[in-house]
């Protein structure tokens, strides 16, 4: 016969307290935001690629391995997104399970991704050998392009997540980085998997970070 495992006490007391820190919020809180949110993070993805502009040898590269490449970025920042914004059943966020899913699996997938199907798609032109000296420049541009993604989910879930906030905006921080790295590979004529990495993938991690942190600090 199984029984039902109740949370300690003491993690009990905390969340309670939690939940006394923050203000009421009105019906339907967090469908107004969620609108808001998406249209601005809309225009905003779209400002940027009007300013940028794709790539002009983009007809020229492979379909199939740049459709893999572009599917596969579309796929992990809706799939991050979803999860970091979703209010859950309980309405207190999406389960520990599945945000440690996105948090830990998506960015090893991602790594896959631009080790192995990028260089030989929207790769095709490879960055000289001194990888750092020309990836910081996309490095830079990425987190400059997150940053805005970032902090409109933020904005979102404040005051909405109760349990888990460092994780859930580690998802956040995921999605925001996955964003800004699509519209820069759409956009840089670099690549060859060091680049890629570099460049393109490595700023999730500070922005993780960053995500996670400003939850806590709130």
């Amino acid at each position: 016969m199984s029984t039902t495992e109740r949370p300690s006490a003491g993690a009990r007391d905390r969340f309670l307290q939690a939940a006394a820190r923050q203000p009421a919020s009105r019906p339907r809180t967090w469908l107004r935001r969620i609108s808001l949110a998406g249209f601005g993070a809309t225009a905003w993805l779209v400002t940027v690629l009007s300013v940028l502009g794709i790539r002009p040898d983009w007809h020229d590269l492979p379909a199939p391995a740049v459709m893999a490449t572009i599917v596969g970025l579309l796929a992990a920042a809706l799939l991050a997104s979803a999860i970091g914004l979703a209010r859950g059943r309980s309405m207190v966020g999406t389960t520990t399970e599945s945000l440690s899913l996105a948090a830990w699996g998506v960015p090893p997938l991602l790594l896959l991704l631009v080790s192995v199907i990028d260089p030989h798609g929207t790769s095709t032109a490879a960055a000289p050998d001194a990888l750092l000296l020309h990836a910081w420049p996309c490095g830079l541009l990425t987190l400059l392009l997150a940053l805005p993604l970032l902090g409109i989910a933020l904005r979102v879930m404040r005051g909405l997540t109760l349990s888990r906030p460092g994780l859930a905006d580690a998802c956040l921080g995921l999605a925001a980085a996955t964003w800004a790295h699509l519209l820069i590979r759409v956009h840089c004529p670099l690549g060859g998997a060091g680049h890629a990495i570099l460049g393109h993938l490595l700023p999730l991690l500070p922005l993780m970070i960053l995500g996670a942190w400003a939850m806590r600090r709130r």
